[in-house]
């Protein structure tokens, strides 16, 4: 099946548009947990000029089903397609307004990750690329002032992730058509609520894509809603399916056929780094060290395991519960010194996002003998920012044998002398 012909063929035809409807609920930010409701509202979809995409086909569903999941039809879990995790702010002004939230506690470890991932280029967007949003100089990019400057930020995230998955040269946004169905239940394919829905919209331009993100960003704030998948696929039909596939690993001895295609999300919903490493580097590879490697399996096949092969522009920090099997996931200095001082965080099945206001951390070693990092979690139950002061030059004897919280273990996989003040709180990762 030649899904480069696929890509081809709705890149130069056109379909119809559709409606889209939802109510949508946030949580607000003031101290407490309680949630606002907003009015019901009625919204367009909005395609793109003189472009209304292409409705999805039968293979095209397929092969996405098959690569995210691993196969199809299958049992279809709702969280993963029309029920996930919105991409839903603090309320505006508040300390934590450049924060996303989950509001499901029972989201899967995976999604909260994916929702991290984002609110990674969230802050790159706010912290070192303002001017796209023309914020005031006065304006604190930490603390947006409005909803419009919240959204602006969320676009330019989810149109950044599509388009380096499209190596900076074209893109293909999938958006839901509420009331139409393109592809009807079969043997081959069972419907999900979503996948049979989409209208695929190539672009050649990023101010195309992100207009018409934002235009449609109400789409990826319903909560819940299909906001995580609609960014994955679009993000794979960008990269392309047969090179997605070859991301995942595929051998170089022996007779050269590719391994049994591996799925970017686990059923269960724990952890997988390709899905992080597509939103991040454009290329949804699982491995995270340095360069290229390869490994033999014994019987004349050699694997070629393709990490990150130039600094990440968002870094990456991994604990796994011990440093044996936190050493296993070989995480190399591109990631840990990315081209700006955010990281994404995974602490066994909890995700958050490390980030500093100062670029000089990551160019001048007497930077990094004292500095602060912020830490934002996908927990609702964090109501304040967070700020870390890691001191990396004197050694408090006396604490030596005192419990190290996990989020300090993690920060020494970048910086080995790291000692934290929490700032007089509890830590709670």
């Amino acid at each position: 099946m030649n899904f480069k012909g696929y890509e081809y063929e709705f890149a130069t035809r056109s379909g119809s548009g559709g409606a889209f409807a939802f109510a949508a609920t946030r949580l607000a930010g003031r101290g407490t947990t309680e949630s606002r409701e907003r009015p019901t509202r009625s919204l367009s979809l909005v395609l793109p000029a003189n472009n209304q995409g292409k409705p999805i086909t039968e293979d095209v569903a397929v092969a996405l089903r098959q690569l995210v999941l691993g196969q199809c039809p299958a049992v279809v879990r709702s969280e993963f397609f029309t029920q996930g995790p919105g991409l839903v702010f603090r309320e505006h002004g508040h300390p934590l307004a450049y924060g996303l939230t989950i509001t499901n506690p029972s989201t899967t470890p995976m999604l909260r990750a994916l929702v991290m991932t984002i609110q990674a280029q969230i802050l790159r967007t706010l912290l070192f690329d303002s001017a796209i949003l023309k914020l005031p100089k006065t304006c604190n990019p930490l603390m947006p002032t409005t909803v419009t400057i919240q959204q602006e930020a969320l676009a330019c995230a989810i149109a950044n992730i599509i388009w380096k998955a499209g190596n900076g040269q074209s893109a293909i946004l999938c958006l839901p058509q509420a009331n139409v169905v393109h592809v009807v239940g079969s043997p081959q394919f069972n419907e999900d609520g979503l996948t049979e829905k989409l209208q695929l919209c190539p672009m050649s331009r990023i101010e195309d894509l992100h207009q018409t993100v934002r235009r449609n960003v109400h789409v990826f704030q319903e909560d819940p809603g299909p906001a995580l998948m609609l960014i994955l696929y679009s993000a794979i039909l960008t990269r392309g399916i047969e090179q997605v596939t070859e991301d995942l690993g595929k051998p170089t001895g022996g007779d050269g056929i590719l391994t049994p295609v591996k799925c970017l999300l686990n059923i269960n919903g724990s952890i997988s780094f390709s899905p992080i490493s597509l939103f991040v580097l454009g290329r949804a590879s699982p491995f995270l060290h340095n360069g290229v490697q390869y490994q033999e399996d014994g019987q004349g096949c050699t694997t070629e395991e393709t990490g990150v092969l130039i600094r990440s522009p968002i870094g990456l920090l991994v604990w796994m519960g011990n440093e044996a099997k936190t050493s296993t996931y070989n995480v190399g200095s591109r990631f840990k010194t990315p081209t700006v001082p955010i990281w994404i965080v995974i602490a066994s099945e909890q995700s958050g996002v490390l980030f500093g206001e100062d670029k000089g951390i990551l160019r001048d070693h007497q930077a990094e003998n004292r500095f602060q990092l912020y830490y934002h979690t996908s927990t609702f139950h964090q109501q304040n920012p967070m700020i870390l002061k890691i001191n990396n030059r004197s050694r408090d004897d006396s604490m030596i044998d005192a419990p190290v919280p996990t989020l300090e273990k993690l920060i020494r996989t970048k910086w080995g002398d790291a000692r934290i003040d929490w700032g007089g709180v509890e830590p709670f990762v």
